[in-house]
């Protein structure tokens, strides 16, 4: 699909082309009409992927090829008009769909972290539930007793110093305090669970600077993300009962 709508561009310009100067060879007194129907469907044109000069090249050679057509068929002022039209309306097309790729962007992102939320959870699954992965339920440890004591503030601070501290994997925020973390392309083992561990040591060190620590569930990404999720809920749970600090991998895991 995506092949195609990367040529889909260069071929609408060759098509649209290769008409305009058919009729202006054989038919001239249709080739204002024929321009005109072109019009809208540059419009409706499917936005093509990166890199975005693709289509800009389409559009201009379009534009640039149909005015001559155009011209040649008697029609330099209109040519001239529609050349220019049609540039209009890709760039409006472009401005729309990376508008609209950008308001999804940020739909798929908490405002006071950073992190992904819950919308972003069906392409997390789709992107590493293959590869194998790691899933990480935590939520930072007295959370609603730092709010009470020192305020709202210092609770925002301590979820965008977890979420900063987590680093560069997939994280979403599931609610209040609670993460969950995409610990991604890895197949569990004595190595594999080690390497979680370590990294969750990693992180857990960089709060305890600002006195806050968190507990954690952990559970493989194998099947799907409900069943996943369930099991790394279950074992945050389980950390939870143990105390402030703790984490647990999921039944069958550890």
């Amino acid at each position: 699909m995506s092949g195609r709508r990367d040529a889909a561009p260069m071929m609408f310009s060759a098509f649209g082309l290769a008409l305009l100067w058919g009729l202006t060879l054989g038919a001239p007194g249709e080739v204002l009409s024929a321009a005109l129907l072109l019009l809208p469907a540059q419009w409706l044109l499917p936005a093509a992927p990166p890199p975005r000069w693709v289509p800009w090249l389409g559009a201009g050679l379009l534009a640039l090829g149909g005015a001559g057509a155009l011209a040649s068929a008697g029609y330099l002022e209109e040519g001239l008009v529609w050349g220019a039209a049609l540039l209009v309306l890709h760039h409006g097309r472009q401005d729309l769909e990376a508008r609209l790729a950008a308001l999804e962007e940020a739909s798929h992102h908490d405002a006071l972290t950073g992190a992904f939320n819950r919308h972003r959870l069906p392409h997390l699954e789709a992107s590493l539930g293959g590869a194998g992965a790691v899933l990480i339920y935590l939520d930072i440890d007295g959370f609603k007793a730092l709010n009470r004591a020192r305020g709202q503030g210092a609770g925002d601070r301590a979820l965008r110093r977890l979420t900063e501290a987590l680093g560069a994997v997939p994280v979403v925020r599931m609610g209040g305090d609670e993460f969950l973390v995409f610990y991604g392309e890895t197949a569990l083992g004595e190595a594999a669970t080690a390497m979680v561990e370590a990294y969750l040591q990693t992180v857990h060190r960089a709060l305890t600077e600002d006195g806050l620590s968190f507990c954690a569930g952990l559970a493989p990404l194998e099947g799907s993300l409900a069943r996943g999720l369930a099991q790394a809920e279950e074992a945050l749970r389980q950390a939870k009962a143990r105390g402030p600090g703790q984490l647990c991998w999921g039944r069958g895991v550890r």
